[in-house]
């Protein structure tokens, strides 16, 4: 299943926006690429590149993080919890 990058919870920083989904579980495929479960049974799992799963190492309970301009990256949980606060 896709996910929908509209659909994505945005948070607020000091300087800037993302979204972000918390990660309920990470499983690597042989071939590098990976998929993400979110905490947030809403949101379907969804596959990521062999190149993020290398450059990020996505562990459970940390974040998936896209940049508004569609970069992906990862962030433990403690870092993203003092940057960011969820927008209503």
């Amino acid at each position: 299943m896709s996910l929908k990058r509209k659909e994505l919870p945005r948070y607020k920083g000091k300087e800037n926006q993302v979204l972000a989904l918390k990660i309920k579980e990470v499983r690597q495929a042989v071939d590098g690429t990976g998929v993400i479960v979110p905490e947030d049974e809403f949101y379907p799992e969804f596959e990521v590149s062999g190149e993020y799963m290398s450059k990020n190492q996505p562990k459970k309970g940390g974040y998936y993080v896209e940049s508004i301009d569609g970069q992906p990256f990862y962030m433990e949980a403690g870092d993203f919890s003092k940057q960011y606060s969820l927008m209503k």
